[in-house]
Protein backbone atom coordinates (compact mmCIF):
# COMPACT_ATOMS: atom_id res chain seq x y z
CA UNK A 1 0.00 0.00 0.00
CA UNK A 2 2.73 2.46 1.00
CA UNK A 3 4.79 1.63 -2.09
CA UNK A 4 1.89 2.36 -4.43
CA UNK A 5 1.04 5.54 -2.53
CA UNK A 6 4.56 6.90 -3.00
CA UNK A 7 4.54 5.95 -6.69
CA UNK A 8 1.33 7.91 -7.20
CA UNK A 9 2.62 10.83 -5.13
CA UNK A 10 5.90 10.95 -7.09
CA UNK A 11 4.04 10.90 -10.40
CA UNK A 12 1.76 13.74 -9.24
CA UNK A 13 4.77 15.80 -8.13
CA UNK A 14 6.47 15.31 -11.50
CA UNK A 15 3.26 16.41 -13.21
CA UNK A 16 3.05 19.60 -11.12
CA UNK A 17 6.74 20.41 -11.63
CA UNK A 18 6.38 19.99 -15.39
CA UNK A 19 3.54 22.50 -15.47
CA UNK A 20 5.33 24.98 -13.23
CA UNK A 21 8.68 24.82 -15.04
CA UNK A 22 7.10 25.13 -18.45
CA UNK A 23 4.87 28.04 -17.46
CA UNK A 24 7.88 29.93 -16.10
CA UNK A 25 9.95 29.28 -19.22
CA UNK A 26 7.34 30.27 -21.78
CA UNK A 27 7.07 33.62 -23.50
CA UNK A 28 4.25 34.94 -25.63
CA UNK A 29 5.58 33.39 -28.84
CA UNK A 30 3.94 30.22 -30.12
CA UNK A 31 3.94 28.27 -33.37
CA UNK A 32 0.17 28.03 -33.68
CA UNK A 33 -0.90 27.61 -37.31
CA UNK A 34 2.53 26.54 -38.54
CA UNK A 35 1.96 22.79 -38.86
CA UNK A 36 0.35 20.43 -41.33
CA UNK A 37 -2.21 17.82 -40.37
CA UNK A 38 -3.68 19.71 -37.43
CA UNK A 39 -6.73 17.44 -37.50
CA UNK A 40 -4.47 14.81 -35.90
CA UNK A 41 -4.81 16.71 -32.62
CA UNK A 42 -8.62 16.58 -32.52
CA UNK A 43 -9.60 14.44 -29.54
CA UNK A 44 -11.44 11.18 -30.17
CA UNK A 45 -13.62 8.87 -28.08
CA UNK A 46 -16.58 10.22 -26.11
CA UNK A 47 -15.28 8.73 -22.87
CA UNK A 48 -11.81 10.23 -23.28
CA UNK A 49 -13.20 13.62 -24.32
CA UNK A 50 -15.65 13.52 -21.42
CA UNK A 51 -12.68 13.15 -19.05
CA UNK A 52 -11.17 16.33 -20.41
CA UNK A 53 -8.70 14.57 -22.68
CA UNK A 54 -6.79 13.28 -19.63
CA UNK A 55 -6.68 9.82 -21.17
CA UNK A 56 -3.03 9.02 -21.87
CA UNK A 57 -2.86 7.30 -18.46
CA UNK A 58 -6.32 5.67 -18.71
CA UNK A 59 -6.55 4.04 -22.19
CA UNK A 60 -9.14 1.42 -21.28
CA UNK A 61 -11.12 1.40 -24.54
CA UNK A 62 -10.41 1.22 -28.27
CA UNK A 63 -9.58 4.94 -28.47
CA UNK A 64 -6.23 3.91 -26.94
CA UNK A 65 -5.07 3.59 -30.54
CA UNK A 66 -5.21 7.38 -30.68
CA UNK A 67 -4.32 8.36 -27.10
CA UNK A 68 -1.57 5.90 -26.25
CA UNK A 69 -0.72 2.83 -28.35
CA UNK A 70 0.86 1.23 -25.29
CA UNK A 71 -2.56 1.08 -23.66
CA UNK A 72 -3.87 -1.05 -26.51
CA UNK A 73 -1.89 -3.99 -25.12
CA UNK A 74 -4.16 -3.94 -22.05
CA UNK A 75 -7.15 -5.03 -24.15
CA UNK A 76 -7.75 -8.78 -23.85
CA UNK A 77 -10.75 -9.20 -26.17
CA UNK A 78 -11.49 -8.17 -29.76
CA UNK A 79 -12.89 -4.64 -29.56
CA UNK A 80 -14.32 -2.19 -32.09
CA UNK A 81 -15.31 1.45 -31.67
CA UNK A 82 -16.96 4.04 -33.88
CA UNK A 83 -17.33 7.75 -33.12
CA UNK A 84 -19.16 10.56 -34.86
CA UNK A 85 -18.84 14.19 -33.91
CA UNK A 86 -20.87 17.08 -35.29
CA UNK A 87 -18.59 20.05 -34.91
CA UNK A 88 -18.80 23.77 -35.55
CA UNK A 89 -19.02 25.17 -39.11
CA UNK A 90 -20.67 21.94 -40.37
CA UNK A 91 -17.48 19.93 -39.83
CA UNK A 92 -17.94 16.16 -39.36
CA UNK A 93 -15.34 14.14 -37.45
CA UNK A 94 -15.35 10.33 -37.63
CA UNK A 95 -13.13 7.82 -35.84
CA UNK A 96 -13.15 4.05 -36.10
CA UNK A 97 -10.87 1.51 -34.43
CA UNK A 98 -10.53 -2.26 -34.19
CA UNK A 99 -8.27 -4.14 -31.78
CA UNK A 100 -7.51 -7.86 -32.16
CA UNK A 101 -5.47 -9.91 -29.64
CA UNK A 102 -2.85 -12.08 -31.32
CA UNK A 103 -1.81 -13.84 -28.13
CA UNK A 104 -1.99 -13.34 -24.38
CA UNK A 105 0.59 -10.54 -24.65
CA UNK A 106 0.37 -9.23 -28.24
CA UNK A 107 -2.32 -7.11 -29.87
CA UNK A 108 -2.76 -5.53 -33.26
CA UNK A 109 -5.08 -2.67 -34.13
CA UNK A 110 -6.17 -0.43 -36.97
CA UNK A 111 -7.77 3.01 -36.80
CA UNK A 112 -9.29 5.46 -39.27
CA UNK A 113 -9.47 9.15 -38.40
CA UNK A 114 -11.49 11.18 -40.92
CA UNK A 115 -12.49 14.85 -40.99
CA UNK A 116 -14.85 16.31 -43.58
CA UNK A 117 -15.12 20.09 -43.88
CA UNK A 118 -18.08 19.89 -46.25
CA UNK A 119 -18.89 21.85 -49.39
CA UNK A 120 -17.90 25.49 -49.89
CA UNK A 121 -18.39 28.05 -52.66
CA UNK A 122 -15.54 29.04 -54.94
CA UNK A 123 -14.97 32.82 -54.81
CA UNK A 124 -12.53 35.04 -56.68
CA UNK A 125 -11.55 38.71 -56.59
CA UNK A 126 -13.70 39.29 -59.65
CA UNK A 127 -16.63 37.25 -58.28
CA UNK A 128 -16.57 37.59 -54.47
CA UNK A 129 -20.14 36.27 -54.22
CA UNK A 130 -19.18 33.00 -55.88
CA UNK A 131 -18.48 31.62 -59.32
CA UNK A 132 -21.15 28.93 -59.14
CA UNK A 133 -18.53 26.25 -58.50
CA UNK A 134 -18.05 24.45 -55.20
CA UNK A 135 -15.20 22.53 -53.61
CA UNK A 136 -14.63 20.24 -50.64
CA UNK A 137 -11.84 19.68 -48.14
CA UNK A 138 -11.10 16.59 -46.07
CA UNK A 139 -8.43 14.93 -43.95
CA UNK A 140 -7.67 11.26 -43.42
CA UNK A 141 -5.29 9.25 -41.25
CA UNK A 142 -5.06 5.46 -41.26
CA UNK A 143 -2.98 3.86 -38.53
CA UNK A 144 -1.71 0.34 -37.91
CA UNK A 145 -0.72 -0.40 -34.31
CA UNK A 146 1.18 -3.18 -32.57
CA UNK A 147 1.08 -3.46 -28.78
CA UNK A 148 2.85 -5.84 -26.41
CA UNK A 149 2.86 -6.60 -22.71
CA UNK A 150 6.51 -6.69 -21.68
CA UNK A 151 6.08 -7.49 -17.97
CA UNK A 152 3.20 -7.87 -15.54
CA UNK A 153 3.04 -4.04 -15.36
CA UNK A 154 4.73 -2.59 -18.45
CA UNK A 155 2.92 -2.26 -21.80
CA UNK A 156 4.27 -0.68 -24.99
CA UNK A 157 2.84 0.15 -28.40
CA UNK A 158 3.87 1.49 -31.78
CA UNK A 159 1.71 3.04 -34.52
CA UNK A 160 2.50 3.78 -38.15
CA UNK A 161 0.09 6.27 -39.80
CA UNK A 162 -0.60 7.31 -43.36
CA UNK A 163 -1.85 10.90 -43.58
CA UNK A 164 -3.78 12.46 -46.47
CA UNK A 165 -5.14 16.00 -46.75
CA UNK A 166 -7.12 17.38 -49.68
CA UNK A 167 -8.54 20.78 -50.55
CA UNK A 168 -10.35 21.09 -53.86
CA UNK A 169 -8.01 19.44 -56.42
CA UNK A 170 -4.78 19.74 -54.45
CA UNK A 171 -3.57 17.30 -51.84
CA UNK A 172 -0.79 16.45 -49.40
CA UNK A 173 0.24 13.08 -48.04
CA UNK A 174 2.80 11.74 -45.64
CA UNK A 175 3.35 9.37 -42.76
CA UNK A 176 4.01 9.53 -39.03
CA UNK A 177 4.74 7.33 -36.05
CA UNK A 178 3.35 7.18 -32.51
CA UNK A 179 5.10 5.56 -29.55
CA UNK A 180 3.50 4.91 -26.17
CA UNK A 181 3.92 3.06 -22.91
CA UNK A 182 1.80 2.34 -19.84
CA UNK A 183 2.88 1.31 -16.35
CA UNK A 184 -0.10 -0.46 -14.80
CA UNK A 185 -0.42 -1.19 -11.07
CA UNK A 186 -3.64 -3.13 -11.49
CA UNK A 187 -4.11 -4.19 -7.87
CA UNK A 188 -4.20 -0.52 -6.83
CA UNK A 189 -5.96 0.95 -9.84
CA UNK A 190 -3.01 3.17 -10.81
CA UNK A 191 -1.76 3.74 -14.35
CA UNK A 192 1.02 5.98 -15.61
CA UNK A 193 1.21 6.61 -19.35
CA UNK A 194 3.53 8.44 -21.71
CA UNK A 195 3.52 8.89 -25.47
CA UNK A 196 4.98 10.81 -28.35
CA UNK A 197 2.76 11.23 -31.42
CA UNK A 198 3.00 12.51 -35.00
CA UNK A 199 6.71 11.91 -35.41
CA UNK A 200 7.38 12.18 -39.14
CA UNK A 201 8.67 14.27 -42.06
CA UNK A 202 7.23 17.61 -43.17
CA UNK A 203 4.22 17.73 -45.49
CA UNK A 204 3.34 20.12 -48.31
CA UNK A 205 0.48 20.58 -50.79
CA UNK A 206 1.13 19.05 -54.22
CA UNK A 207 -0.69 17.92 -57.36
CA UNK A 208 -3.73 19.33 -59.08
CA UNK A 209 -4.11 21.69 -62.06
CA UNK A 210 -4.06 24.83 -59.92
CA UNK A 211 -0.35 24.38 -59.31
CA UNK A 212 0.50 23.87 -62.98
CA UNK A 213 1.12 26.60 -65.56
CA UNK A 214 2.95 27.29 -68.82
CA UNK A 215 5.80 29.74 -68.80
CA UNK A 216 5.36 32.83 -70.98
CA UNK A 217 7.56 32.82 -74.06
CA UNK A 218 10.30 35.46 -73.94
CA UNK A 219 9.85 38.29 -76.46
CA UNK A 220 13.34 37.80 -77.89
CA UNK A 221 12.73 34.09 -78.60
CA UNK A 222 9.11 33.70 -79.77
CA UNK A 223 9.83 30.25 -81.21
CA UNK A 224 11.15 28.80 -77.94
CA UNK A 225 9.25 25.88 -76.37
CA UNK A 226 6.68 26.52 -73.66
CA UNK A 227 7.09 23.67 -71.14
CA UNK A 228 4.58 22.95 -68.44
CA UNK A 229 5.77 24.07 -65.00
CA UNK A 230 4.61 23.54 -61.44
CA UNK A 231 4.50 25.90 -58.49
CA UNK A 232 6.60 24.74 -55.55
CA UNK A 233 4.79 24.95 -52.21
CA UNK A 234 6.18 25.23 -48.72
CA UNK A 235 6.33 22.19 -46.47
CA UNK A 236 5.30 22.28 -42.83
CA UNK A 237 6.11 20.03 -39.86
CA UNK A 238 3.56 17.69 -38.32
CA UNK A 239 2.04 18.60 -34.91
CA UNK A 240 4.52 16.62 -32.84
CA UNK A 241 3.36 16.21 -29.25
CA UNK A 242 4.61 14.58 -26.05
CA UNK A 243 2.18 13.65 -23.27
CA UNK A 244 2.38 12.15 -19.79
CA UNK A 245 -0.57 11.17 -17.64
CA UNK A 246 -1.58 9.48 -14.39
CA UNK A 247 -4.89 7.88 -13.48
CA UNK A 248 -6.05 6.43 -10.16
CA UNK A 249 -9.18 4.54 -9.14
CA UNK A 250 -9.91 6.26 -5.83
CA UNK A 251 -12.99 4.15 -5.09
CA UNK A 252 -13.68 0.74 -6.64
CA UNK A 253 -12.89 -2.95 -6.66
CA UNK A 254 -9.13 -2.37 -7.04
CA UNK A 255 -8.98 1.11 -5.54
CA UNK A 256 -6.08 3.15 -4.28
CA UNK A 257 -7.99 4.41 -1.24
CA UNK A 258 -11.39 2.77 -0.70
CA UNK A 259 -12.54 -0.67 -1.89
CA UNK A 260 -16.15 -0.83 -3.08
CA UNK A 261 -17.89 -3.33 -5.36
CA UNK A 262 -20.74 -1.09 -6.53
CA UNK A 263 -19.22 2.35 -6.96
CA UNK A 264 -16.14 3.49 -8.84
CA UNK A 265 -14.47 6.90 -8.92
CA UNK A 266 -11.50 7.43 -11.21
CA UNK A 267 -9.36 10.57 -11.35
CA UNK A 268 -7.00 11.32 -14.24
CA UNK A 269 -4.54 14.12 -14.99
CA UNK A 270 -2.24 14.64 -17.96
CA UNK A 271 0.06 17.23 -19.50
CA UNK A 272 1.13 17.65 -23.12
CA UNK A 273 3.79 19.70 -24.84
CA UNK A 274 3.10 20.21 -28.56
CA UNK A 275 5.30 21.70 -31.26
CA UNK A 276 2.63 24.19 -32.30
CA UNK A 277 0.90 25.00 -29.01
CA UNK A 278 1.56 26.21 -25.50
CA UNK A 279 2.12 23.73 -22.69
CA UNK A 280 -1.29 22.37 -21.68
CA UNK A 281 -2.84 20.16 -19.01
CA UNK A 282 -6.01 18.08 -18.60
CA UNK A 283 -8.05 16.95 -15.61
CA UNK A 284 -10.87 14.41 -15.71
CA UNK A 285 -13.03 12.38 -13.35
CA UNK A 286 -15.46 9.48 -13.88
CA UNK A 287 -18.05 8.00 -11.55
CA UNK A 288 -19.51 4.56 -12.37
CA UNK A 289 -22.36 2.70 -10.70
CA UNK A 290 -22.39 -1.11 -10.84
CA UNK A 291 -20.51 -1.00 -14.16
CA UNK A 292 -23.79 0.00 -15.81
CA UNK A 293 -23.89 3.79 -15.81
CA UNK A 294 -21.13 6.40 -15.75
CA UNK A 295 -20.96 10.18 -15.57
CA UNK A 296 -17.83 12.12 -16.50
CA UNK A 297 -16.45 15.60 -16.36
CA UNK A 298 -13.26 17.25 -17.53
CA UNK A 299 -11.41 20.53 -17.72
CA UNK A 300 -8.61 21.65 -20.04
CA UNK A 301 -5.94 24.08 -18.90
CA UNK A 302 -4.34 26.60 -21.29
CA UNK A 303 -6.40 25.58 -24.34
CA UNK A 304 -7.53 28.26 -26.81
CA UNK A 305 -11.15 27.16 -27.12
CA UNK A 306 -11.89 23.82 -25.45
CA UNK A 307 -12.56 24.11 -21.72
CA UNK A 308 -15.29 22.05 -20.06
CA UNK A 309 -16.74 18.70 -21.04
CA UNK A 310 -19.57 16.68 -19.49
CA UNK A 311 -20.73 13.24 -20.56
CA UNK A 312 -22.17 9.88 -19.64
CA UNK A 313 -21.81 6.23 -20.57
CA UNK A 314 -24.12 3.20 -20.65
CA UNK A 315 -22.85 -0.39 -20.51
CA UNK A 316 -25.32 -2.90 -21.96
CA UNK A 317 -23.09 -5.95 -21.38
CA UNK A 318 -25.48 -7.55 -18.88
CA UNK A 319 -28.43 -7.30 -21.25
CA UNK A 320 -26.98 -8.37 -24.63
CA UNK A 321 -24.91 -11.24 -25.97
CA UNK A 322 -22.41 -8.69 -27.31
CA UNK A 323 -20.72 -6.37 -24.85
CA UNK A 324 -22.00 -2.99 -26.02
CA UNK A 325 -21.13 0.45 -24.63
CA UNK A 326 -22.63 3.80 -25.61
CA UNK A 327 -20.90 7.05 -24.63
CA UNK A 328 -21.84 10.68 -25.11
CA UNK A 329 -20.11 13.98 -24.31
CA UNK A 330 -20.92 17.67 -24.62
CA UNK A 331 -17.88 19.92 -25.08
CA UNK A 332 -17.73 23.67 -24.60
CA UNK A 333 -15.78 25.34 -27.42
CA UNK A 334 -16.39 28.91 -26.30
CA UNK A 335 -17.02 31.27 -29.23
CA UNK A 336 -17.22 28.26 -31.55
CA UNK A 337 -20.28 27.00 -29.64
CA UNK A 338 -20.60 23.48 -28.25
CA UNK A 339 -19.87 20.08 -29.82
CA UNK A 340 -21.67 16.77 -29.33
CA UNK A 341 -19.75 13.49 -29.61
CA UNK A 342 -21.17 9.95 -29.63
CA UNK A 343 -19.18 6.72 -29.41
CA UNK A 344 -20.30 3.11 -29.74
CA UNK A 345 -18.01 0.26 -28.69
CA UNK A 346 -18.38 -3.51 -29.14
CA UNK A 347 -16.37 -6.11 -27.25
CA UNK A 348 -16.65 -9.62 -28.67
Amino acid sequence: MKKNFFILLAAALVFVLLIQSESLAQDNTTKVGTTAGNFLLLEVGAKAIGMGGAFVGVTDDASALYWNPGGMALMKKPTAQYQISKMYADIDHHFAAVILPLSSSDNIGIMINYLSIGTMDVTTIEEPEGTGETFTASNLAIGLTYGRQLTDRVYVGFTMKYIYEKIWLEYANGFAFDLGTVYNIEERGIRIGMNIVNLGPDMGIDGGPHLSFYRQKPDDYPGSPQPESNLATETFPLPLSFSVGVSSVLIGRNATWLRNANHKVQLAVSANDSFDAAFRANVGVEYSWNELFSVRGGYRINYDTQKYSIGFGLDFSRFTTVNLKLDYVWVDYGDLSSVNVWSLEFEF
